[in-house]
């Protein structure tokens, strides 16, 4: 079965795999990656979250997956979709997290805008978001350059989020 999820020119994302939890686990420790969505997570929680993942990577229909490059196949990142609840109405939230040494160098546009892609011509979506921290200005420059608009804000976890919308 083809462990391959989407591919662009530069990345391929793909089912999690044993050898990506220790990466992943670093990735999500890091402040830089964490500092505008909650926070570096517990080690021992993140171990045993992608431990199950690697387990049954194909388990959740929407999940986060490794994203690697084409050229190496070196990890830089994870990213995907988490259903979300706005307004009492489900959702499914675009999620990219690139390494900070990979950051300017366009994987979060190209991966985002595959998701995108990948969300509204495979999976029949109509419509994505994007819940992201109104400080966070990179990732609301992201959002935007993938087509994605200002919807409304809404409090998660006592925090007031910008939530952007994009439409088939």
């Amino acid at each position: 079965m083809e462990d391959i999820i989407l591919k662009t020119d530069r990345l391929i994302l793909r089912y999690q795999e044993k050898s990506d939890i220790k990466y992943l686990v670093d990735l999500w420790m890091a402040q830089d990656i964490t500092k505008y969505c909650g926070g570096p997570r517990d080690k021992a929680y993140l171990i045993d979250e992608f431990r199950g993942s690697a387990e049954d990577p194909r388990k959740l229909e929407y999940d986060l997956w490794p994203v690697e490059l084409k050229s190496t196949r070196t990890l830089i990142g994870h990213a995907g979709f988490i259903p979300k609840q706005i307004k009492d109405k489900d959702y499914i939230e675009i999620n990219y997290y690139i390494e900070k040494s990979k950051w300017r160098k366009g994987y979060g546009k190209e991966i985002a805008n595959a998701l995108l892609n990948y969300a509204f011509n495979e999976k029949k979506l109509d419509k994505v978001i994007a819940i992201i921290d109104p400080q966070n200005e990179a990732a609301k420059a992201l959002a935007k350059a993938i087509g994605m608009k200002y919807w409304i804000n809404d409090e998660r976890s006592e925090i007031v989020k910008s939530v952007y919308l994009a439409k088939k």
